[in-house]
Protein backbone atom coordinates (compact mmCIF):
# COMPACT_ATOMS: atom_id res chain seq x y z
CA UNK A 1 0.00 0.00 0.00
CA UNK A 2 1.61 3.21 -1.12
CA UNK A 3 0.80 6.89 -1.08
CA UNK A 4 1.83 8.50 -4.34
CA UNK A 5 2.46 12.09 -5.26
CA UNK A 6 3.69 13.40 -8.57
CA UNK A 7 5.37 16.76 -8.68
CA UNK A 8 6.06 19.10 -11.52
CA UNK A 9 5.72 21.62 -8.67
CA UNK A 10 4.07 21.65 -5.06
CA UNK A 11 4.30 23.74 -1.55
CA UNK A 12 4.16 24.34 2.19
CA UNK A 13 0.98 24.16 4.24
CA UNK A 14 1.46 22.28 7.48
CA UNK A 15 4.66 23.74 8.94
CA UNK A 16 2.92 26.74 10.49
CA UNK A 17 0.77 24.42 12.57
CA UNK A 18 3.85 22.62 13.85
CA UNK A 19 5.39 25.91 14.97
CA UNK A 20 2.38 26.45 17.25
CA UNK A 21 2.81 23.10 19.02
CA UNK A 22 2.76 23.61 22.82
CA UNK A 23 5.81 22.73 24.84
CA UNK A 24 5.86 18.96 25.17
CA UNK A 25 7.44 18.89 28.63
CA UNK A 26 4.81 21.25 30.06
CA UNK A 27 1.98 19.27 28.53
CA UNK A 28 3.37 15.95 29.68
CA UNK A 29 3.04 17.21 33.25
CA UNK A 30 -0.74 17.38 32.77
CA UNK A 31 -1.06 13.60 32.77
CA UNK A 32 0.97 10.68 34.12
CA UNK A 33 3.04 8.60 31.72
CA UNK A 34 0.62 5.71 32.17
CA UNK A 35 -2.28 7.81 30.83
CA UNK A 36 -0.25 8.97 27.84
CA UNK A 37 0.66 5.37 27.08
CA UNK A 38 -2.95 4.24 27.49
CA UNK A 39 -4.15 6.79 24.94
CA UNK A 40 -1.67 5.45 22.41
CA UNK A 41 -2.62 1.83 23.08
CA UNK A 42 -6.29 2.74 22.74
CA UNK A 43 -5.55 4.36 19.38
CA UNK A 44 -3.74 1.28 18.14
CA UNK A 45 -6.78 -0.85 19.01
CA UNK A 46 -9.58 1.51 17.91
CA UNK A 47 -8.16 2.26 14.47
CA UNK A 48 -7.61 -1.34 13.40
CA UNK A 49 -10.92 -1.30 11.50
CA UNK A 50 -10.19 1.84 9.47
CA UNK A 51 -10.11 0.00 6.15
CA UNK A 52 -13.45 -1.71 6.73
CA UNK A 53 -15.10 1.57 7.69
CA UNK A 54 -13.71 3.64 4.81
CA UNK A 55 -14.60 1.16 2.08
CA UNK A 56 -18.29 1.55 2.97
CA UNK A 57 -18.39 5.12 1.63
CA UNK A 58 -18.21 7.11 -1.55
CA UNK A 59 -17.88 10.89 -1.65
CA UNK A 60 -17.22 13.95 -3.79
CA UNK A 61 -13.69 15.37 -3.72
CA UNK A 62 -12.75 18.90 -4.77
CA UNK A 63 -9.09 19.79 -5.21
CA UNK A 64 -8.15 23.45 -5.52
CA UNK A 65 -4.62 23.95 -6.80
CA UNK A 66 -2.55 27.07 -6.17
CA UNK A 67 0.93 28.44 -6.82
CA UNK A 68 2.89 31.44 -5.60
CA UNK A 69 6.23 32.74 -4.36
CA UNK A 70 7.63 31.94 -0.93
CA UNK A 71 7.64 35.63 -0.03
CA UNK A 72 4.11 36.33 -1.28
CA UNK A 73 1.24 36.45 1.19
CA UNK A 74 -1.23 34.84 -1.22
CA UNK A 75 -1.03 32.63 -4.27
CA UNK A 76 -2.94 32.34 -7.49
CA UNK A 77 -5.37 29.54 -8.25
CA UNK A 78 -4.25 27.17 -11.02
CA UNK A 79 -7.42 25.13 -11.46
CA UNK A 80 -10.05 23.03 -9.69
CA UNK A 81 -10.20 19.24 -9.92
CA UNK A 82 -13.33 17.30 -8.98
CA UNK A 83 -13.93 13.56 -8.76
CA UNK A 84 -16.11 10.85 -7.29
CA UNK A 85 -13.95 9.02 -4.78
CA UNK A 86 -14.22 5.59 -3.17
CA UNK A 87 -11.85 3.35 -1.23
CA UNK A 88 -11.54 -0.18 -2.64
CA UNK A 89 -9.08 -2.95 -1.79
CA UNK A 90 -6.97 -0.58 0.28
CA UNK A 91 -6.58 2.13 -2.38
CA UNK A 92 -8.47 5.18 -3.60
CA UNK A 93 -10.50 4.93 -6.77
CA UNK A 94 -11.38 8.05 -8.74
CA UNK A 95 -14.08 8.40 -11.38
CA UNK A 96 -15.79 11.28 -13.21
CA UNK A 97 -12.59 13.30 -12.93
CA UNK A 98 -12.83 16.87 -14.21
CA UNK A 99 -10.20 19.58 -14.50
CA UNK A 100 -12.37 22.67 -14.42
CA UNK A 101 -15.05 21.54 -16.92
CA UNK A 102 -12.96 19.02 -18.88
CA UNK A 103 -13.00 15.28 -18.21
CA UNK A 104 -9.64 13.63 -17.46
CA UNK A 105 -8.83 9.92 -17.57
CA UNK A 106 -6.98 9.85 -14.21
CA UNK A 107 -5.52 12.01 -11.45
CA UNK A 108 -2.02 10.99 -12.52
CA UNK A 109 -2.62 12.34 -16.03
CA UNK A 110 -2.66 15.90 -14.66
CA UNK A 111 0.34 18.15 -15.09
CA UNK A 112 1.65 20.01 -12.05
CA UNK A 113 1.24 18.84 -8.47
CA UNK A 114 -1.14 15.96 -7.79
CA UNK A 115 -1.62 13.39 -5.05
CA UNK A 116 -3.41 10.10 -4.55
CA UNK A 117 -4.08 8.62 -1.13
CA UNK A 118 -5.52 11.52 0.83
CA UNK A 119 -8.79 9.74 1.64
CA UNK A 120 -7.74 6.42 3.15
CA UNK A 121 -4.16 5.46 2.35
CA UNK A 122 -2.58 8.02 4.69
CA UNK A 123 -4.89 6.94 7.51
CA UNK A 124 -4.10 3.25 7.07
CA UNK A 125 -0.37 3.87 6.76
CA UNK A 126 -0.45 5.97 9.93
CA UNK A 127 -2.41 3.32 11.83
CA UNK A 128 0.09 0.66 10.76
CA UNK A 129 3.13 2.81 11.56
CA UNK A 130 1.77 3.69 15.01
CA UNK A 131 1.99 -0.01 15.83
CA UNK A 132 5.65 -0.47 14.87
CA UNK A 133 7.46 2.89 15.14
CA UNK A 134 9.05 4.53 18.16
CA UNK A 135 6.25 6.96 19.00
CA UNK A 136 6.79 9.98 21.29
CA UNK A 137 4.19 12.11 23.04
CA UNK A 138 4.40 15.81 22.13
CA UNK A 139 1.54 17.78 23.64
CA UNK A 140 -2.15 18.05 24.43
CA UNK A 141 -4.29 20.19 22.13
CA UNK A 142 -7.86 20.62 20.92
CA UNK A 143 -9.16 19.73 17.46
CA UNK A 144 -12.61 21.17 16.75
CA UNK A 145 -13.38 21.21 20.49
CA UNK A 146 -12.11 17.68 21.17
CA UNK A 147 -9.18 17.17 23.53
CA UNK A 148 -6.39 15.29 21.81
CA UNK A 149 -2.90 13.98 22.52
CA UNK A 150 -0.30 14.65 19.83
CA UNK A 151 2.22 11.91 19.06
CA UNK A 152 5.22 12.01 16.73
CA UNK A 153 7.30 9.41 14.93
CA UNK A 154 9.91 9.39 12.15
CA UNK A 155 10.16 6.94 9.25
CA UNK A 156 13.42 6.30 7.42
CA UNK A 157 13.81 6.18 3.65
CA UNK A 158 14.23 2.39 3.71
CA UNK A 159 10.97 1.94 5.65
CA UNK A 160 9.03 4.73 3.93
CA UNK A 161 5.79 3.95 2.06
CA UNK A 162 5.69 7.56 0.77
CA UNK A 163 6.44 7.51 -2.95
CA UNK A 164 7.29 10.62 -4.94
CA UNK A 165 7.51 10.80 -8.73
CA UNK A 166 9.39 13.81 -10.10
CA UNK A 167 10.46 14.30 -13.71
CA UNK A 168 10.58 10.57 -14.37
CA UNK A 169 12.46 9.82 -11.14
CA UNK A 170 10.94 7.66 -8.39
CA UNK A 171 11.81 8.17 -4.72
CA UNK A 172 10.81 6.88 -1.30
CA UNK A 173 10.84 9.87 1.03
CA UNK A 174 11.76 9.73 4.75
CA UNK A 175 9.28 11.69 6.83
CA UNK A 176 8.05 12.87 10.22
CA UNK A 177 4.40 12.39 11.23
CA UNK A 178 2.35 14.14 13.91
CA UNK A 179 -0.92 12.42 14.87
CA UNK A 180 -3.72 14.04 16.89
CA UNK A 181 -5.55 11.30 18.86
CA UNK A 182 -8.79 11.88 20.78
CA UNK A 183 -8.06 11.34 24.48
CA UNK A 184 -11.44 9.77 25.29
CA UNK A 185 -11.96 7.53 22.25
CA UNK A 186 -8.50 6.91 20.79
CA UNK A 187 -9.70 7.98 17.34
CA UNK A 188 -7.31 9.68 14.91
CA UNK A 189 -8.60 13.20 14.24
CA UNK A 190 -5.70 14.77 12.36
CA UNK A 191 -2.44 13.77 10.67
CA UNK A 192 0.43 15.90 9.39
CA UNK A 193 3.29 14.37 7.43
CA UNK A 194 6.45 16.33 6.53
CA UNK A 195 9.44 15.18 4.52
CA UNK A 196 12.69 14.93 6.49
CA UNK A 197 14.80 15.15 3.35
CA UNK A 198 14.18 15.16 -0.40
CA UNK A 199 16.80 14.17 -3.01
CA UNK A 200 18.61 17.22 -4.39
CA UNK A 201 17.91 16.06 -7.95
CA UNK A 202 14.23 16.89 -7.49
CA UNK A 203 15.03 20.57 -6.70
CA UNK A 204 12.36 20.29 -3.98
CA UNK A 205 13.07 21.64 -0.50
CA UNK A 206 10.14 20.09 1.36
CA UNK A 207 6.92 18.15 0.84
CA UNK A 208 4.04 18.33 3.33
CA UNK A 209 0.72 16.58 3.55
CA UNK A 210 -2.15 16.61 6.04
CA UNK A 211 -5.67 15.35 6.60
CA UNK A 212 -8.32 16.23 9.19
CA UNK A 213 -11.34 14.12 10.06
CA UNK A 214 -14.76 15.16 11.32
CA UNK A 215 -18.01 13.43 12.19
CA UNK A 216 -20.53 12.99 9.40
CA UNK A 217 -24.21 12.22 10.14
CA UNK A 218 -25.70 9.64 7.75
CA UNK A 219 -29.16 8.23 8.39
CA UNK A 220 -29.01 9.16 12.05
CA UNK A 221 -25.60 7.60 12.69
CA UNK A 222 -22.30 9.45 12.98
CA UNK A 223 -19.10 8.39 11.24
CA UNK A 224 -15.61 9.84 11.60
CA UNK A 225 -14.48 10.59 8.03
CA UNK A 226 -11.91 12.75 6.20
CA UNK A 227 -13.15 16.31 5.59
CA UNK A 228 -10.13 18.37 4.52
CA UNK A 229 -6.62 17.65 3.30
CA UNK A 230 -3.62 19.53 1.94
CA UNK A 231 -0.66 18.55 -0.20
CA UNK A 232 2.19 21.01 -0.62
CA UNK A 233 5.73 21.40 -1.95
CA UNK A 234 8.34 24.14 -1.50
CA UNK A 235 11.14 25.08 -3.90
CA UNK A 236 13.46 27.37 -1.95
CA UNK A 237 16.06 27.74 -4.71
CA UNK A 238 13.51 29.14 -7.14
CA UNK A 239 11.48 30.97 -4.45
CA UNK A 240 8.22 29.26 -5.34
CA UNK A 241 5.61 26.97 -3.91
CA UNK A 242 2.54 25.07 -5.06
CA UNK A 243 -0.17 23.61 -2.89
CA UNK A 244 -3.42 21.70 -3.20
CA UNK A 245 -6.37 22.03 -0.82
CA UNK A 246 -8.80 19.08 -0.83
CA UNK A 247 -12.36 18.96 0.52
CA UNK A 248 -14.55 15.87 0.85
CA UNK A 249 -18.35 16.18 0.81
CA UNK A 250 -21.62 14.51 -0.18
CA UNK A 251 -20.82 11.27 1.63
CA UNK A 252 -22.97 8.29 0.73
CA UNK A 253 -22.88 4.68 1.81
CA UNK A 254 -22.65 1.80 -0.60
CA UNK A 255 -25.84 -0.21 -1.08
CA UNK A 256 -29.22 1.44 -1.34
CA UNK A 257 -27.75 4.96 -1.16
CA UNK A 258 -25.50 4.85 -4.18
CA UNK A 259 -24.93 3.08 -7.47
CA UNK A 260 -21.56 3.76 -9.08
CA UNK A 261 -20.42 3.46 -12.67
CA UNK A 262 -16.69 3.71 -13.36
CA UNK A 263 -15.88 4.88 -16.87
CA UNK A 264 -12.50 5.46 -18.45
CA UNK A 265 -12.66 8.99 -19.77
CA UNK A 266 -10.17 10.06 -22.41
CA UNK A 267 -8.45 13.43 -22.57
Amino acid sequence: MNFRGSVCAVSLFCAAALADLPNAAANAAEAPAASISNILEKARAVNQDLSAALKAFVCHEEIQRFKGSLTGETGGRIDTITATLSFENGTERYSEIKQNSLFRRSISSLTGAWSEGEFGTLLLQTQQLLAIQNVEFQAFAEVNGTRTAIYRFNVSESDSPWELDVGGGHYNIPFRTEVWIAVQTGEILKIERTSISVPAATLISQVEWSVELQRVDLNGKQWLLPMTSAYAVTYEQSNRKEWNIMNFSDYRRYGSQVALRFDNFQQ
